[in-house]
């Protein structure tokens, strides 16, 4: 070490011995036994002793050990000396400005206050500042500094930290979608800005090439393309049957019913009150029969437009190709097949629906 950090750390010592007398000298607190303090006092002359040693780490413990007694501002100066030389500037900083504050008017803690001011001036100019700004693709992102994610008013302005390596990382949900890593220096000032690039596409699979369209090739060798299955037709049309077959049956329910109001009631309009049972079951049989039948009905056409429209051919490259095969199709005699829905078509009874069909 040179003669300048031999005095510098000389200064350092004779600054925490005076601040050790000083808490050596302050009259013990109602909430602490004097054993308590006493302990306190030996760990405050081993951090002294430490720190005067360079091992810092240990001196810092130590200090940390006596404001878990006492939380007096010389305790938090040599709190705040140890974090500074430790390169833990950004909390050496907040120990500093509490030491103050804890000061302030307290005629045994002048040194603390004659000292304290330079120590924060020096460290506000030595802090590096990371500013982190949203790219394309990451405003909706998690935005964190070294694991911990940052708010708004962090991410408008800079953001003190440590000299050395910090990772700032963006996260989508669970997924991590960007990473950086940054090392600043003391008195460094940087801006990242977190960009989120979009997913490559899926490349195709090993062996297989996209399709390339020809406007060009022949009708004959375009590769058709497959039919529309003819399953949902039919499981459509066979529920639509099954549908009015209910409703069938509850039409003869109440065929049934009415027969046994008719018995009851003499074939006039007065009934006995034992009627009323059979009247409710008759008026929810006619219900459910129409019900059944006017969705069986509806089912049946639709049915019958899946299975029309699933059973034409191939689609074709172009409108010409397609022109052709129809033009030969009339040349041929071919029927033209089609099923139409009528919301009210003649001899439609329940729900007003019925199919006609032409082939």
């Amino acid at each position: 070490m040179d003669q300048g950090g031999l005095r510098k750390s000389g200064r350092q010592v004779l600054a925490a011995a005076a601040l050790g007398a000083a808490l050596l000298a302050a009259p013990p607190a109602g909430a602490q036994t004097k054993e308590e303090l006493a302990a306190a006092r030996v760990l405050f002359q081993e951090g002294v002793a430490l720190s005067a040693a360079n091992n810092c780490a240990a001196a810092l413990a130590k200090f940390q050990e006596v404001a878990n007694v006492r939380r007096t501002p010389q305790v938090l100066f040599n709190i705040a000396e140890c974090e500074a030389r430790l390169g833990k500037l950004v909390s050496a900083l907040g120990n500093y400005r509490i030491a103050a504050s804890a000061a302030e008017g307290d005629p045994r803690a002048n040194d603390v206050t004659a000292n304290v001011g330079a120590r924060i001036e020096d460290l506000e100019a030595r802090i590096p500042r990371l500013a982190i700004r949203r790219g394309d693709g990451a405003l909706t992102a998690t935005i964190l500094l070294d694991g911990s994610a940052l708010g708004a008013s962090e991410m408008s302005g800079d953001i003190p930290v440590d000299p050395g390596p910090h990772v700032v990382t963006a996260r989508i949900g669970d997924r991590e979608v960007a990473r950086e890593t940054i090392t600043l220096e003391e008195r460094d000032a940087k801006i990242v800005e977190i960009t989120i690039a979009e997913p490559p596409a899926a490349p195709p699979p090993a062996g297989e090439l996209p399709p390339v369209a020809s406007a060009d090739a022949p009708a004959s060798g375009a590769a058709a393309a497959a039919p529309p299955s003819k399953v949902p037709g039919l499981v459509v049309l066979g529920a639509g049957i099954a549908s009015v077959a209910v409703g069938g049956v509850f039409l003869g329910l109440r065929g049934g019913t009415l027969t046994d109001l008719d018995a009851l009631c003499g074939g006039d309009r007065s009934c006995p009150p034992s009627a009323r049972p059979i009247a409710d079951r008759g008026r929810l049989y006619t219900g459910v029969a129409e019900a059944a039948i006017g969705l069986g009905v509806a089912g049946v056409a639709a049915g019958i437009v899946l299975l029309a429209t699933s059973s034409g051919g191939a689609a074709e490259p172009d409108a010409r190709a397609r022109a052709a095969r129809a033009a030969g199709r009339r040349g041929a005699g071919e029927g033209v097949r089609r099923a139409e829905v009528l919301p009210r078509a003649p001899g439609a009874d329940l729900a007003g629906l019925s199919v006609a069909g032409r082939f």
